[in-house]
């Protein structure tokens, strides 16, 4: 979404409204792509302040994830909060045209991007993969033996269970 800024800039208190749905189909990101689920929905202002712009926006929607431990596809729900404080540019090369057509959909996409967790858990006690099998452990249990290990090692093999 194009958003005209230079109605506000320079117009210190004066904002801007946005409610809109954002009409993306994926999102890529650590060279994986995730399938929105529920669309972006970006609602907040843009307030005009003493040097820039503050954005205040909500962002909710879903992703299709997949378990970095257990490798099940799930939904992984967005509810966020963007505060950010946009200093307005001294640089010559900086010219209205870039506040008339400001493109707000790469600057949600990139705040969805930079709250993406580091590892997608389908829930927080995921048991994963059996390291012997790669039996799915939310799913059953296995039967493989697990090897004992060097007694020296055994304080660390409880912290494992």
């Amino acid at each position: 979404m194009k958003v005209d800024l230079l109605k506000i800039k320079g117009q210190l208190g004066r904002s801007i409204n946005i409610d809109y749905v954002e009409d993306i189909e994926s999102i890529e990101f650590k060279g994986e792509e995730y399938k929105i689920v529920t669309p972006l929905h970006v609602k907040g202002t843009i307030t005009a302040q003493k040097e820039g712009l503050l954005a205040e926006l909500d962002i909710t929607g879903s992703i299709n994830a997949v378990c970095d431990r257990c490798l099940d596809e799930f939904i992984y729900n967005l509810d966020l909060k963007l505060r950010e404080y946009v200093e307005e540019s001294v640089d010559e090369e900086v010219d209205d045209s870039f506040y008339e057509n400001f493109d707000l959909t790469t600057f949600v996409v990139h705040f969805v991007i930079l709250s993406l967790p580091m590892k997608f858990l389908c829930k927080e006690d995921c048991k994963g993969l059996c390291p012997v099998c790669g039996t799915n452990l939310n799913h059953q249990t296995c039967s493989c033996k697990r090897e004992d290990i060097d007694p020296r090692l055994t304080v660390l093999s409880k912290l494992l269970q």
